[in-house]
């Protein structure tokens, strides 16, 4: 974007803003609390409370309900000057917090939601703390309904008998069909005092209007890759609108320690993720236990971008996640920066320490950086208060580079903050960024530009970080199929037939040179999405994946190292991906190892495998599922130094595949003889051969 758009941008920011009539996302009316599940009691949270704050000058009254209850739980009146304060019973308490017979089951009494009469505006900030432990929770406001989530969080490593991940559902609507898929077939949720009460490879609930229900992946001191990190990406899809909460209580970093702190927030649907975004280091040490992004896809073949590079660090599929390495932070200090894009809409959660101890860290969900960011963020409530104990607190600013730094202010219980000078983001014009340490009191943070607003705070062992920062509600772009549902003649158009001043169609995160009309005639299947411009800013759509009317299965095959020693160990990775609309049935993917690769083992991510046939079974549209094979290479002909193995997949199944799409089903491994080594000795040759 040139810097003389974005400037024009920015100066019409405001008019877009209230002509568009925009809703910022932690700055709502009306605000979800699903309760949460930690591992054991009081393990992670004992003492919390929850803030209610406002820009607001005039006060004005906000109702807390539990659970379905009609009649409200606690009342506040609330100003700018004048946060609320709600005081939790400890602990497992069933409203925030469920113990084990609340876990697993349909909740009626249980989760929070805050509503204004008035219609006013507020933040609601949850914050808990043990002795050891803290977690800040922002919620969301009406920007977190959805009906198409991931469970997000970081892997949850180490030795302890506390850890634990959960996942909480709250119903706005009554009817509403929750199903819960994607995760990995061995994880095993909790339901009363069974910690394995659900094995199903995919679980549905139905909820009514504020009904809830808790999840709880419990790892306990006997860790298993499933319940580390086998959850994460998983997919919550419903009928209705639902809110969901996430996260760790409590969670580790480091394999085989007892290291833990507790990382929870709150993520808003698919449908209002971006693909450009923004990090600011904390106080975490540079070992990169305690300092990384986390990226998500909700697409397949989405790529990820760092500091502006042209070259992706990763591609990964729908509901895969990736760490980035803290490495490509600006610097291993607070304050520090990262930038990173990806080709699809992306979930984006940060680790982020609050002191270089490596059992302080916290969790941030973390918003897309666009140009309908607020320009004001009025007020984090008692920076230093972590739900009964001081802490040492701060906040970090993502900010329009066009901004001034003297337009941005600052303000705590001192007054006015002197503000250190911007860092800029590598790989980026449009932004730059402030770490301020060491806060007080009440903090205000205003600008002539869209910031993006977070705190972060510790305490002995205990870290704690929240985000406070809009996710834009644009324009309704919301695309539809018009035509044949399927290629060819699928059609692409805006669902409600709104009017931009221009647009742009993208397949597979690419523009498509020449589409610029409002509709768009695909030809290939594929994700496509659509950026609209109204005034100076731009919007982009929801992805909508488009798929062939007849069968066509995509098969592609890798290998990780194609030239290898006699005796090496060989991983193939075979993908079977679905790009028909209809579901593949009986898909059956025969890998037959030439002479020369000795089958080892094989996993699949789904189905059952049986040398040399991958028995997947159903494929429906979109899905895409991996087998890797780990083989041993071997020179097969003692006269030839070196050889080339060939080795290629096939599929069969009950439809014709059209092979529309390009398969890659073969590649090459060479193998090398390993050189024989002569010694002599009392004038008898003795000839050693190394073999494996």
């Amino acid at each position: 974007m040139s810097s003389v758009k974005y400037l024009y941008q920015l100066l019409l920011t405001l008019v877009i803003l209230l002509t568009a009539g925009q809703i910022q996302a932690q700055l709502s009316d009306l605000h979800y609390l699903p309760p949460l599940k930690q591992g054991t009691n009081n393990g992670a949270i004992q003492q919390q409370l929850i803030y209610l704050s406002t820009p607001e000058t005039t006060a004005f009254t906000v109702n807390a309900y539990r659970g379905t209850a009609t009649t409200p739980i606690a009342t506040f009146t609330i100003s700018n000057v004048s946060p609320g304060v709600y005081n939790l019973p400890n602990g497992n308490n069933n409203i925030t917090l469920v113990d084990n017979n609340h876990t697993g089951i349909e909740l009626t009494d249980a989760g929070l939601r805050f509503e204004a009469p008035s219609g006013n505006n507020f933040y609601v900030n949850y914050r808990g703390r043990s002795n050891s432990q803290a977690a800040s929770l922002t919620s969301k406001g009406r920007a977190a309904l959805g009906r198409n989530f991931k469970w997000g969080g970081v892997p949850n490593l180490g030795s302890e008998n506390s850890k634990s991940n959960t996942l909480g559902i709250m119903a706005t609507e009554d009817n509403t069909i929750i199903d819960l898929t994607g995760y990995d077939p061995n994880c095993e949720f909790r339901v009363g005092n069974d910690r394995a009460g659900i094995t199903a490879d995919t679980y549905q609930i139905e909820l009514n209007a504020n009904e809830s229900f808790v999840f709880e992946t419990y790892i306990g001191k006997s860790p298993t890759q499933a319940h580390e990190d086998g959850w994460i990406g998983a997919s919550i899809i419903a009928n209705k609108d639902i809110v969901i909460s996430n996260g760790s209580l409590n969670y580790g970093r480091q394999a085989n320690n007892s290291n833990r702190d507790a990382g929870i927030d709150q993520p808003v649907p698919v449908n209002r993720l971006g693909k450009e975004y923004v990090f600011i280091r904390g106080n975490g040490n540079s070992n990169g236990w305690t300092e990384f992004p986390l990226i998500i896809a909700t697409a397949n073949n989405t790529e990820i971008f760092v500091n502006g590079s042209t070259t992706a660090i990763a591609t990964i599929n729908e509901g895969e996640y990736f760490e980035v390495p803290s490495s490509n932070y600006s610097s291993n200090t607070a304050g520090a920066n990262m930038y990173v894009r990806t080709s699809k809409d992306a979930y984006a959660y940060q680790c982020i320490g609050g002191s270089t101890a490596a059992y302080t860290q916290g969790l941030n969900f973390v918003a897309p950086v666009s140009c309908l960011l607020p320009d004001t963020m009025d007020n984090i409530p008692n920076i230093e208060d972590g739900a009964g104990v001081n802490m040492t607190g701060g906040v970090t600013i993502i900010a329009a580079s066009i901004t001034p730094d003297a337009n941005i202010t600052v303000t705590d219980d001192t007054g006015v903050v002197t503000l250190p000078s911007s860092t800029a983001v590598v790989g980026t014009t449009d932004w730059k960024t402030f770490y301020i340490p060491n806060l007080t009191g009440n903090v205000s943070v205003t600008s002539t530009g869209p910031i993006a607003v977070g705190f972060i705070g510790f305490n002995g062992a205990r870290g704690i970080a929240g985000y406070f920062s809009g996710f834009d509600n644009a324009p309704d772009v919301d695309l539809a199929i018009t035509g044949n549902n399927c290629l060819p003649g699928a059609v692409l158009e805006i669902a409600n037939g709104e009017f931009f001043d221009a647009y742009q169609w993208f397949e597979n995160g690419n523009p498509i040179a020449g589409a610029t009309s409002s509709t768009y005639s695909a030809n290939t299947a594929g994700d496509y999405f659509l950026r609209v411009t109204r005034g100076p800013c731009s919007y982009d759509s929801n992805a909508i994946s488009v798929y062939y009317c007849n069968p066509d299965i995509s098969l592609n095959k890798a290998v990780d190292n194609n030239a290898v020693t006699d005796g090496d160990l060989v991983n193939f990775s075979i993908t079977a991906e679905n790009f028909g609309y209809d579901p593949v049935t009986n898909l059956v993917v025969t890998d037959i190892l030439p002479n020369g690769l000795e089958f080892i083992s094989a996993t699949a991510t789904t189905g059952s495998f049986s040398y040399p046939n991958w028995n997947v079974g159903t494929l429906n549209r979109g899905q895409l599922e991996t087998l890797n094979i780990v083989a041993k290479a071997r020179i097969t002909n003692i006269y030839m130094n070196t050889m080339t193995h060939t080795n290629t997949v096939t599929n069969s199944q009950d439809q014709t595949d059209s092979n529309i799409t390009l398969d890659n089903p073969s590649v090459d491994v060479l193998v090398t003889m390993i050189a024989p080594t002569t010694i002599i000795t009392n004038r008898r040759i003795t000839v050693r051969v190394n073999k494996n």
